[in-house]
């Protein structure tokens, strides 16, 4: 299949088409169609994203009605950080190259392997493997060959599923990670996770720059990341937006609706994150979008992909957590610290992150709240933690 493309042009033309559907007040009446289970398309996801006459409750109502019946079935992974090193210079990211406020730290791989230890006995049955992204050279070999012995550790260890966010890859680099994490390698376990953070060219290169060293600047190469993902052996990705650095939300989602398409018509299993910006250290961005819009994003998503699962993490805070666990596929809590995790709790310094967590609560404590309300958690076993009660 050809790599997915976007004409970002024709984009921003059904992005007006959509914005002159809502003034006209189509909303009401998609927003009946949407509740009936009668099929629309993208440009009408766009107008009811645009639709101030559709109350944001009655979308959130309409995706509740349409995920299956009873309580919350969820999955969790955790983050696992490596290092927090990266040559990349984004502007809203506290791990940018430049930022000389951010403490530097990369993990052993005996330190990443306690990590794992730890976090499968406080119950965790998923983990994502972070680390910064690096120009072609021996810091970029090492961080990859890091990450594939943290991947095959963390499948030795019988995670059930495990996430590698490390980054665009070439063909030869996916063959370097199979090759290490084989035979092991079930594609059922592992998803690619490369986020977009922006989908729109411009914006893109404002934020992640456009010097050719610059690993990040590459928009094209990191949008068909996932198709050199699929052809390599990864049966499952995760694009995501980083909410907040393109005002324009029916743009992202007229595209990341399109690029979620493309990977389901690669009969890839697709996990949708929707991150807010926050705050990051150094780094003058840090107000994301709304909760209103990212409330109406989440119940668009939620019913227009049945078979995608929405991820939200622990950005969110409390409150919005329960508002939209009802409606999304995974919560994910951790620490965003390199190494950062205790058989008690975690760290959440930000000077040594890429970002600022909201809710600082263990994982325990988070995922306890939901399962209490009568939700099924996917990748958590609290019955295997030698502990109680984590501070």
């Amino acid at each position: 299949m050809k790599a997915f493309s976007l004409d970002s042009e024709a984009l921003a033309a059904r992005r007006e088409r959509a914005r002159q559907r809502a003034s006209e007040r189509e909303g009401p009446r998609l927003a009946s169609d949407f509740a009936a289970g009668k099929p629309i398309d993208d440009d009408d996801l766009a107008t009811l994203l645009l639709s101030q006459d559709v109350p944001t409750a009655d979308l959130l109502a309409i995706a509740r009605a349409n995920r299956p019946p009873g309580a919350p079935k969820l999955q969790t992974f955790s983050p696992l950080y490596i290092s927090n090193e990266c040559d990349g210079e984004c502007l809203m990211c506290g791990m940018r190259r430049v930022n000389s406020e951010l403490e530097r730290v990369t993990a052993s791989e005996a330190a990443t392997d306690e990590q794992l230890d730890i976090l499968y006995r406080r119950g965790l049955r998923g983990v994502a493997l972070l680390t910064g992204e690096y120009r072609y050279g021996p810091m970029r070999d090492e961080m990859l060959k890091r990450t594939t012995a943290a991947a095959r550790s963390a499948l030795e260890r019988n995670f059930s599923h495990v996430l590698i966010n490390i980054g665009s890859l070439e063909v030869e680099e996916y063959d370097v990670f199979f090759g290490g994490v084989s035979p092991l390698a079930d594609a059922a376990r592992l998803t690619m996770c490369t986020f977009q953070e922006t989908y729109d060219p411009v914006v893109y290169e404002r934020f992640m720059g456009s010097v050719r060293e610059n690993p990040r600047s590459d928009f094209v190469r990191r949008l068909e990341n996932f198709d050199r993902a699929a052809d390599a052996g990864f049966r499952s990705a995760n694009p995501g937006l980083l909410l907040g650095l393109n005002r324009d939300l029916a743009y992202e989602l007229l595209a990341l609706s399109a690029h979620v398409r493309h990977l389901l018509a690669r009969d890839m299993l697709v996990y949708i994150s929707l991150p807010r910006l926050r705050k990051a250290s150094g780094a003058a961005y840090r107000v994301g979008v709304s909760d209103d819009d990212l409330a109406r994003v989440v119940a668009l998503l939620s019913v227009a992909f049945p078979q995608a699962k929405v991820v939200i993490s622990t950005r969110e805070t409390p409150e919005m957590q329960r508002l939209l666990v009802p409606v999304i596929g995974v919560l994910t809590a951790g620490s965003p610290g390199v190494a950062p995790y205790t058989d008690a709790g975690a760290r959440f310094e930000l000077e040594k992150s890429q970002f600022e967590v909201t809710d600082q609560r263990s994982i325990e404590v988070i995922l306890a709240e939901h399962l209490a309300a009568g939700a099924t958690i996917d990748g958590y076993e609290p019955a295997a933690a030698s502990f109680a009660n984590p501070a």
